[in-house]
């Protein structure tokens, strides 16, 4: 019998855009596919605005016909969009997308090979569209006012561009999960968290000087000397490449256009073999066990609990405390505020938010640290602690204890965690009234019960597998992400009407007491549909188990 031809470079690329896409569907009996396509179209529709309003800004008169601001903001872009890309799997805590591996390891595909392909299929996902569409537009616009030399190598400068992004994205991707899979994964991060603050406080902060300057004068008073010398910084660093490659282009230059698609290509392969590196140590470590150690009696927390309630939110809670994910979300809202502070990004907001900018900043990241805590473990609630539901239908207690449970703990990890970045917020930036602190942990209140409420339907309805040891987990339904992402949203309205309605002026207790009132609302509203979520919960069992423990 003749062996079977190994599938090309495009089948394999075909293969893993019908993975991803059986994922986010979250395939079986009852799914439609039109409502996963129609999820796909909605979270990637931002992507056209974002790119109409840049293209646009770009044929605008003073920028078109300006020798400097097109290429300052070409460049300026170019750095933002690598930027978001490559710190995405911090900020979004993104340690699924690393499971090609192991699903096709009894096919015929070389790893690096699957590596580039999976990498490949990343760009044409909805994120990618939305992350990309600013640049793209600000690209169209440039080139339909400046005559370029080759169009063809414009196009390449872009595509490789593209690549350099996702093959850096992958680094970080890998890096993390390689720091989440150590057995002192907690250690490293705080350890890393405190290195980042103390670094951050020797680096000068930027001067926003100019910024008064501009509003009491206009943009005539800006110093061009400062955006021509930050357009000439940008275009010489790797992700500047492209937008300097542009001008060259329009400068006639195409020698130095094709040395910058060399670089691109460069610094692209780069990453890209760091990133195999990066991937077989963390599968060369995921198929190892680490030392097992028994625990003592005086160790054993459930040694103390008293009722069977108290014991399932002892376990929720240890189950927590220990998920390696947990731990990268609580550290992102510091390290927004450390990156914050560094860029002096609370004047920009003083600027154009006047006594409301503390209330909304700390509000954001309070906000920001509670939904990401709330939402990742909520929304899919019976597979996060692996296989943890399986040994709840065994066990003689009620499934209603378990997600009452569940809920709680939650809700206080979600809690707990803005109190602390409000506190850290005070401390660290130096503002922040009573009234800020006051309104920023209503706000969180208020958000909580919304998110647990729906993560508590998007758990029976779209339950997905989780692998505690990060090998492998599937990712959350492209559906279920759009609904959480909506739920969220309601969440945050009554915050962000209130400081609206407050304006430049800032809040007062009376904006804090509308934004509670609001918060009761919710509460409500989470205690009419438990007990449908309850009801569901028994109908459901069974499908939930095959969800969570599928190979």
């Amino acid at each position: 019998m003749s062996r079977p031809a190994v599938p090309g470079f495009f089948r394999h690329l075909l293969l893993l855009w019908g993975l991803r896409f059986d994922i986010g569907l979250n395939q079986g009996p009852g799914k439609s596919r039109l409502l996963a396509v129609g999820a796909f179209l909605a979270s990637s529709a931002p992507g056209v605005f974002f790119g109409l309003f840049f293209f646009g800004l770009m044929r605008l008169g003073p920028v078109a016909r300006s020798d400097v601001w097109p290429y300052f903001i070409l460049n300026l872009l170019c750095f933002v969009t690598f930027s978001v890309w490559v710190t995405w799997p911090l900020l979004s805590a993104g340690v699924d997308d690393h499971s090609e591996l192991s699903r096709y390891a009894a096919f015929p595909i070389s790893p690096f090979r699957l590596l580039i392909a999976s990498t490949v299929a990343s760009l044409f996902e909805p994120r990618a569209l939305v992350f990309y569409a600013p640049l793209t537009g600000a690209a169209l616009g440039f080139a339909s006012v400046n005559r370029l030399w080759a169009p063809w190598l414009a196009v390449v400068l872009y595509a490789l561009f593209a690549l350099l992004c996702a093959a850096w994205s992958r680094v970080a991707l890998y890096a993390v999960i390689n720091v989440l899979r150590e057995k002192r994964s907690a250690e490293i991060m705080g350890g890393g968290l405190l290195a980042f603050l103390v670094a951050a406080s020797f680096i000068p902060p930027i001067d926003t000087s100019w910024l008064t300057a501009v509003g009491t004068e206009g943009v005539d008073a800006l110093d061009m000397s400062l955006i021509i010398n930050a357009a000439v910084a940008l275009g010489r660093v790797p992700p500047g490449f492209f937008g300097d490659g542009l001008g060259q282009l329009a400068w006639f230059r195409p020698r130095v256009a094709m040395a910058e698609a060399v670089g691109l290509l460069f610094f692209a392969a780069l990453g890209m073999g760091v990133a195999y590196a990066l991937l077989m140590r963390f599968h060369r470590q995921a198929g190892r066990a680490g030392p097992q150690s028994k625990d003592s009696q005086d160790g054993n927390p459930f040694a103390r609990t008293r009722t069977r309630f108290s014991t399932l939110v002892t376990r929720e809670a240890l189950d927590l405390w220990r998920n390696p994910r947990a731990r990268l979300l609580a550290s992102v809202p510091f390290i927004l505020a450390i990156l914050l502070k560094l860029l002096s990004g609370r004047d920009l907001f003083v600027f154009l938010l006047g006594a409301s900018a503390d209330t909304w900043l700390m509000g954001g990241l309070c906000i920001y640290g509670a939904v990401v805590i709330a939402s990742t473990f909520s929304q899919n609630t019976f597979a996060y602690d692996g296989q943890g539901f399986a040994a709840f239908l065994a066990a003689p207690l009620n499934l209603a204890e378990v997600l009452h449970a569940k809920n709680r703990v939650q809700a206080a990890a979600a809690l707990g965690m803005a109190v602390l970045v409000a506190l850290f917020y005070r401390v660290y930036f130096g503002f922040g009234t009573w009234v800020d602190i006051a309104c920023a942990l209503a706000a969180v209140v208020g958000v909580l019960p919304i998110l647990l409420a729906a993560g508590n339907f998007l758990s029976l309805y779209f339950p997905v597998k989780f692998h505690a040891n990060l090998k492998r987990r599937d990712k959350v339904p492209l559906t279920a992400s759009m609904l959480g992402i909506i739920a969220a949203s309601i969440g945050c309205m009554p915050f962000g009407w209130t400081l609206k309605l407050a304006g430049k002026d800032g809040p007062t207790w009376q904006s804090a007491m509308m934004i509670a009132l609001c918060a009761g609302l919710y509460l409500a509203i989470y205690r009419a549909s438990l007990p449908l979520a309850l009801r569901l919960l028994d109908r459901r069992r069974e499908a939930i188990l095959q969800a969570v423990t599928r190979e």
